[in-house]
């Protein structure tokens, strides 16, 4: 009895987990050959300045209606290019000082992380709402943008356009110094600046 007892409860623990099997959907991947990120700034931060990084991995989730649910994405921080600079050389430079603390701190955080928690379809469009925890530098803040999400058979692209504040996730020297910009009472707001990112996706299943 014993022997038949043990028999039916590993056939039952067999039988519950290729049912839980069945029900884990796969999310679709990153190709990161063929998604960037391309980021510029305002003159009066960092000179005015643009380029592109890199994804370093990505996933979405898909509902079985082909809506797009929630994902994470890995961005590779010391892939961080500047391409404004006519030399080659003033490029580079210009991508040394990213790195530094006082903007990127890629040595203590090489990876920046995109949490997305919610995207919710604008109407009939391809537009969606898209809301999540963005992670650079250790901090993380809440963000929301619209993305336009075009999914056809076995691929989606993705595209946005999102304004990233420097001071939110300490980047730029100006507003490294949080009692500085404290002082600032009558130009505080002036100060304010951003780094303006757009997303270029392709998913793929």
């Amino acid at each position: 009895m014993i022997y038949k007892t043990a028999i039916a409860l590993l056939f039952t623990m067999m039988l519950l987990s290729v049912t839980c099997t069945g029900k884990l959907q796969p999310g679709w991947q990153l190709d990161v050959q063929k998604s960037k990120v391309t980021w510029s700034t305002a003159k009066n931060m960092m000179g005015g300045h643009y380029g592109y990084f890199l994804f370093q991995s990505g996933n979405l989730e898909y509902s079985d209606a082909g809506e797009p649910v929630k994902g994470t994405f890995l961005m590779d921080m010391n892939s961080i290019r500047t391409t404004d600079n006519p030399t080659e050389a003033g490029n580079r430079k210009k991508e040394g000082e990213m790195r530094l603390p006082q903007f990127f701190d890629t040595d203590k955080h090489p990876v920046a992380i995109m949490e997305v928690k919610t995207i919710a379809r604008i109407g009939t469009s391809k537009n969606y709402q898209v809301s999540g925890d963005l992670t650079i530098k250790g901090i993380t803040q809440q963000i929301t943008f619209t993305a336009t999400i075009d999914t056809k058979s076995r691929t989606s692209h993705i595209t946005a356009a999102i304004d990233i504040s420097n001071r939110l996730w300490e980047i730029g020297d100006k507003f490294h110094d949080q009692a500085r910009l404290d002082s600032l009472t009558a130009v505080k707001e002036t100060l304010v600046t951003y780094i303006h990112v757009s997303l270029d996706i392709t998913m793929k299943k």
